[in-house]
């Protein structure tokens, strides 16, 4: 295999004030998340990994639970649609579960964002119970027999940065990108991906909305660096 060119070195800020030649990208691909801030961030991070136009990410942060970022996830992608005057090839949606359980309404909303996802042909990756949870396994091992709060991520999220010497003086505060950063430096992602798959064994055939804790993000990941190696290489 020849190789198809280089990954671009150049800044977000760089690409972003130059003109996208829309033409170029034989890729759209489209992430519409829950948060507003951590999970489009972490997203991003990943455009520079890309040879240079070829695959055309864009991460949408909504403030919306689940069904609302399904439902939001058809705009951005007409939007995107019109803007580059192409089909967008693919729409992933990312949300979590949060506390959908307590009550009837929210419960049906999160089984509903998944039929809505797949009515629109829209791929999903969610978390139960966060987002942040697909950080935490880039670090360390969860325990698959008991349900995870939020709550425990967080601190679990803390307590195993601050191991670091680099980082005793961390401190953990939800919605601060700067835990994605540290986790690219400190984390593994193939690890990441690995106890992902683990826990998604254990609870076997049970309903996302009871599998806690679960996540789908790392299918997300592969697919995202699938697409990164076949645009690095062509065959010769």
């Amino acid at each position: 295999m020849a190789k198809r060119g280089v990954v671009s070195k150049k800044s977000l800020k760089d690409k972003d004030t130059r003109p996208v030649r829309w033409r170029k990208y034989p890729h759209l691909f489209l992430i519409v998340c829950e948060d507003k801030k951590t999970e489009p961030y972490y997203f991003e991070r990943f455009i520079n990994k890309f040879p240079e136009e070829t695959v055309f990410l864009r991460a949408v942060g909504t403030g919306m639970s689940s069904l609302g970022v399904v439902e939001q996830s058809l705009i951005e992608k007409n939007k995107l649609a019109e803007e580059s005057n192409k089909s967008v090839d693919e729409v992933w949606t990312v949300f979590d579960k949060d506390d959908a359980e307590k009550s009837f309404g929210n419960t049906e909303r999160f089984k509903n964002a998944f039929k809505k996802a797949q009515e629109l042909k829209h791929k999903v990756a969610y978390s139960n119970e966060v987002f942040e949870l697909w950080l935490l396994l880039h670090l360390t091992n969860v325990p698959v027999e008991r349900p995870i709060p939020r709550i425990e991520i967080y601190n679990n999220i803390n307590n195993t940065i601050k191991e670091s010497v680099k980082y005793k003086d961390f401190e953990y505060e939800h919605g601060n990108t700067n835990v994605v950063d540290i986790i690219a430096e400190i984390g593994n992602e193939e690890k990441a991906i690995q106890r992902a798959q683990d826990l998604l064994k254990s609870h076997n055939e049970t309903p996302p909305i009871d599998a806690n804790p679960s996540t789908t993000v790392h299918i997300l990941i592969k697919r995202l660096r699938e697409l990164i190696i076949y645009y690095s290489f062509t065959p010769e």
